[in-house]
């Protein structure tokens, strides 16, 4: 009972040893201390429906990228992907289980203190100086890149809002001006009816009737253009087709731009960032590769359980204590350096991919550039010469109408004229404002920096 005792109180200590072994090694890395410090907030982490969020009329952009950040199902997996690979740093920077084995001798070996009954080992793994701490930073780097992915999703998703937010502007202005200009043709009824009274032909009232009729089918096909974009509102916010939006768009104050300064941010985008930490991952997977050459190293324990012998000796039934101490032989040192020059030959693949990544951002930032300089021209044209030159036309020939000296032919087409100079107006100060929020998501976060601009 007494030696059953003594293997008991053993494996008790054994395991304390082990135990205390890996919590010195679950310390944080003192280079890389990156180890998750917070909870996620539940509303990042239900999987189910997320709440309905009433989309009001007075509601601005910013709240509506806020509901967005909350609800999106894109953006939620991308979080949750983040998150795990925060939590598998600390699995990265502990030592492998220890290994506890149990023997029974079914054949007792005699010794001279008398027969050995059973034995109890324990080894631990201790790999080389060094790659614990390698692996550690390796995960280190993934969590981190997995956080800039997470960035660059979350900035397209406010991109995407934009987008939308300006089609939604768009829309309603198109429906706006549509309205305004079927009351100007209708406002040409009367004056068609006076000039019958008069004794001329009816064909003017008809073409009148004609053209009201038309512009009627446009704004019946404007508005049923509202459906493919609430279907897209709520699916970004994760919301079922059936729900409500009742939104009115409102455009923003504009930010001065300065394009020489935002093109050098770009490489503060979290895609080029996120290339980065893939870059530092695989220098120490390089390193690691190396290491891997050398031995590992294993220390244990190892106790028998013996019987009083039937003969009078001294240490009669002692029980043996053993040190373990062994190492792995990594012989095919062909295999290691092949491992590490394909490490190497990934670190350049991932820098070369950032590079190419890089120049692609460069190109649209350079032409989202372009094209808002040329909306500008575009609505500087409109606004300032053409549509201003277009009404004064329309008032003339308005007047010359009633005086018989205008055909109702050259009305129309000056209406005509007018309503489409108006579209143009609407479009290309839409697409001002689509073509900012492109750039904020390729220079984000250089342009929540008012210096910059």
């Amino acid at each position: 009972m007494k030696k059953l005792l003594n293997i008991y109180i053993i494996t008790l200590v054994l395991f304390a040893i082990v135990s205390c072994t890996h919590q010195g090694a679950a310390k944080p890395w003192s280079q890389q201390n990156y180890t998750p410090h917070f909870s996620p907030p539940s509303d990042q982490i239900e999987l189910n429906q997320s709440k309905t969020v009433a989309i009001s009329a007075n509601i601005s952009l910013n709240k509506l990228k806020q509901i967005a950040a909350l609800s999106n199902a894109g953006l939620k997996a991308a979080y949750l992907k983040w998150q795990s690979e925060l939590l598998k740093v600390y699995a990265a920077g502990t030592l492998p289980d220890p290994q506890v084995s149990f023997t029974h001798y079914i054949d007792e070996v005699e010794t001279r203190v008398g027969p050995q009954k059973q034995a109890i080992s324990v080894m631990q793994k201790f790999p080389w100086f060094g790659k614990l701490d390698l692996k550690k930073a390796m995960q280190t780097h993934s969590a981190r890149a997995a956080k800039e992915s997470y960035e660059a999703i979350k900035l397209s998703l406010f991109k995407e809002i934009e987008l939308l937010y300006f089609d939604f502007y768009y829309l309603q202005e198109s429906l706006r001006i549509a309205e305004e200009n079927k009351g100007l043709l209708a406002s040409f009824e009367p004056i068609a009816r006076n000039l019958i009274k008069t004794g001329k032909s009816s064909a003017d009232l008809l073409k009148v009737q004609v053209e009201l009729g038309k512009i009627q089918d446009q704004i019946s096909g404007l508005k049923l253009r509202w459906t493919p974009l609430k279907s897209r509102l709520n699916e970004i916010l994760n919301q079922a087709q059936s729900e409500a939006i009742d939104l009115i768009a409102h455009l923003p104050e504009r930010l001065p731009l300065n394009e020489e300064k935002l093109m050098w941010q770009v490489k503060n985008n979290p895609q080029v960032k996120a290339y980065d930490y893939k870059s530092e991952a695989l220098k120490n997977k390089v390193i690691l590769a190396r290491k891997n050459s050398y031995p590992d190293f294993s220390l244990g324990f190892k106790y028998i359980r013996t019987d009083d012998s039937d003969m009078d000796v001294d240490d009669n039934g002692k029980d043996p204590i053993m040190a373990t101490f062994g190492f792995t032989l990594p012989i095919n040192q062909r295999k290691y350096r092949t491992l590490e020059a394909s490490a190497n030959k990934e670190l350049d693949s991932v820098r070369w991919s950032q590079l190419q990544h890089q120049r692609s951002l460069e190109r649209r930032l350079s032409i989202a550039f372009f094209e808002l300089e040329d909306n500008e021209r575009v609505l500087k044209l409109y606004r300032d010469t053409l549509i201003p030159k277009n009404k004064q036309s329309l008032t003339i020939t308005q007047q010359a109408y009633r005086n018989g000296k205008a055909s109702f032919l050259d009305l129309i087409d000056i209406q005509r004229q007018l309503l489409a100079f108006q579209l143009m107006e609407q479009r290309s100060l839409s697409n001002i404002f689509k073509q900012e929020a492109l750039i904020r998501e390729l220079t984000s976060p250089s342009l929540d920096d008012k210096e910059l601009n």
